[in-house]
């Protein structure tokens, strides 16, 4: 018979497995290489996007290159060269490169092939925050009713952080090449890890093309380490007005520029590795007893 301490022993690290199971995760943060480095990434803030991202000890970033050219990511700066500490080589385009950090600091990259696009990798350990980001390709734009000229439009914003999100102020200004034509505001909760609609009403929408600036003003109210994922731009064309068929929306066309850097988890050290090791465990106490005859 197994003695008690060892049964109370393997009952202690099987919990202890458990436990780190369910609170231990790691998160894999992606930056886009954007296209249009030849033009220095404008009308974006940096041709890495987003230029710094925040991390915890033990998780992992990923740059994706969506640009027709390739890139690396380089320890260093373009005026000192490489530091060492990590270099992705050589990244054709629509491939990616990930890189774990284990260490808590601040790690400056650029590209050795361009010497402009730059970033920033800020490691620190793992603390409960919130972190906003607008989901890419989430922009809704319809009529609010057929006898007006209003238009709902809505698009979706992700709490990736381990903590709520509250009383967010989004803002969200509509312009054209010279005119400012709508400025508005509203207060929202965002609970961790969901993803909430973000709507705003444009009353008397007039026809015509403009530009779409959305704002979660989170950096001082949640947390949230990275005000460049705050930020988006989108473009919407209103056509005239006309006689609409019924039931049939008027067209409302729109492109979207949000990128944003999605967190997903990394597998850990999971319950069915725990449950092999007790096994093993239980194995070797009997084995230890009873004896192994050859």
């Amino acid at each position: 018979m197994l003695r008690f301490s060892h049964l109370v022993c393997i009952v202690v690290i099987t919990i202890c497995c458990l436990i780190s199971s369910q609170n231990v995760q790691a998160y894999d943060t992606q930056v886009t290489i954007v296209n249009g480095t030849e033009n220095h990434c404008r009308p974006n803030l940096s041709c890495y996007n987003p230029f710094q991202v925040n991390v915890s000890v033990g998780d992992t970033v990923t740059w994706i290159n969506q640009d027709n050219r390739t890139h690396t990511v380089t320890t260093g700066t373009s005026n000192y060269g490489p530091q060492g500490i990590f270099d992705s080589g050589v990244i054709m385009p629509g491939k990616s490169f990930t890189q774990f950090f284990g260490t808590v600091g601040k790690y400056s990259y650029y590209d050795k092939t361009d010497m402009w696009p730059s970033g920033l990798v800020v490691v620190s350990k793992g603390f409960s925050h919130a972190e906003l980001s607008w989901v890419p390709n989430s922009l809704q734009v319809e009529k609010q009713n057929y006898t007006s000229n209003g238009i709902v439009i809505t698009k979706q914003i992700q709490n990736t952080g381990n903590a709520d999100a509250v009383s967010i102020i989004f803002t969200l200004k509509i312009k054209n090449q010279t005119s400012l034509f709508y400025n508005n505001l509203i207060k929202l909760d965002i609970p961790a890890k969901q993803i909430v609609p973000v709507t705003f009403v444009w009353a008397n929408a007039p026809s015509g093309q403009y530009q779409l600036f959305f704002d979660a003003n989170s950096a001082n109210n949640a947390g949230d380490m990275n005000a460049n994922d705050d930020r988006s731009l989108d473009l919407i064309s209103i056509p005239p007005p006309s006689t609409p068929v019924q039931n049939e929306p008027v067209p409302i066309i729109h492109q979207n520029f949000t990128i944003s850097d999605n967190t997903a988890s990394v597998p850990e050290f999971g319950a069915a590795s725990c449950l092999a090791l007790m096994v093993s465990l239980v194995s070797i106490v009997v084995l230890s007893k009873s004896g192994l005859k050859l």
